[in-house]
């Protein structure tokens, strides 16, 4: 059966067309684009139409692959931004609008998702930890191939943390501060409830553009990004060469999406402190994100 899984994030929306059969997912068309859907959800607690509209452009684009591709089901999901407005149910009746009947996902039953995709994949002989780095939250969950034995959906990501620490172009260093402290107070809560050692498989839109940065990609290569390990060097060699830069010198660099330049800042932040945290030398880069997991659980339905 083919089917069309969609993830529409606080900074992403993404698709993913795959065939599912007996367990099984094997990708035809993958893609995502920037759409900011929880710019500014946080303090003002509404989507605004502004937001609302540039992703509903998105998913009319999206409808259009996935009628090419002729999916026979659609399985679409929203997560934080949504979790978070007031004015949801006004995007979700827009959404239907289009043919595209969306869910909003609880952060539990998204960390689920991402943890159990992952380690069917890569298949660790201990435990394992999926980092999810979102726009609006991050999903962190720890465990074995048989059970989830701590689960920590973290009020942050990337959009809320550039909103909430960087008000300068390029940042201050008062203010990096402030940002990689308010990441290691929330880290050092998770790192007293997991035992070591631990595989840690990275997810979401920050670790992956290290990968394209540092190899220079023109042309985004998921098969060299998949299972890429990224060093701790090259995490903290990248963000102190990006906090050097403007929002439009950012977006001149080889590998770095455009409309991510506002927010790569906080991501690496977050990995840097990550690896400090935990004491990791490396992290292992996944593209089994929430498309993924949600195509998993029809393929195993």
């Amino acid at each position: 059966m083919r089917i069309a899984t969609v993830d529409i994030g606080t900074n992403s929306t993404r698709l993913l067309i795959a065939d599912v059969e007996n367990g099984e997912v094997k990708p035809v068309l993958k893609v995502g684009k920037v759409t900011k859907l929880g710019k500014g959800v946080r303090k003002t607690k509404k989507l605004s139409e502004e937001s609302i509209e540039k992703t509903l452009t998105v998913l009319r684009e999206f409808k259009e692959l996935i009628d090419k591709f002729g999916a026979e089901k659609i399985v679409a999901v929203t997560t934080e931004a949504a979790r978070l407005a007031e004015n949801s149910d006004e995007f979700l009746k827009k959404v239907k609008e289009l043919g595209i009947e969306l869910s909003v996902l609880s952060d539990r039953e998204e960390a689920e998702l991402v943890f159990w995709a992952n380690v069917s994949a890569f298949k660790p002989e201990g435990r394992a930890m999926t980092v999810d780095l979102g726009g609006g939250s991050t999903e962190i969950v720890y465990g074995t191939a048989e059970r989830i034995e701590y689960l920590e959906s973290l009020k942050f990501g990337v959009v809320f943390l550039t909103e909430k620490f960087l008000k300068s172009d390029p940042p201050k260093e008062e203010e990096l501060s402030a940002l990689e402290e308010f990441v290691r107070r929330e880290l050092l809560k998770v790192r007293n409830r997991v035992k070591f050692p631990f595989e840690v498989y990275a997810v979401g839109g920050t670790i992956t553009s290290v990968v394209a940065m540092e190899e220079e990609m023109e042309v985004y290569r998921p098969e060299i990004v998949h299972g890429y390990k990224v060093s701790r060097e090259v995490i903290e060699k990248w963000y102190k060469k990006l906090t050097g830069m403007t929002v439009d010198e950012r977006k001149r660099v080889k590998g770095l999406e455009e409309n991510r330049a506002d927010v790569i800042i906080p991501g690496l932040a977050f990995f840097k402190v990550f690896c400090e945290v935990f004491d990791k030398d490396y992290l292992t880069v996944s593209e089994l994100g929430l498309l993924y997991g949600l195509a998993l659980k029809e393929a195993k339905s």
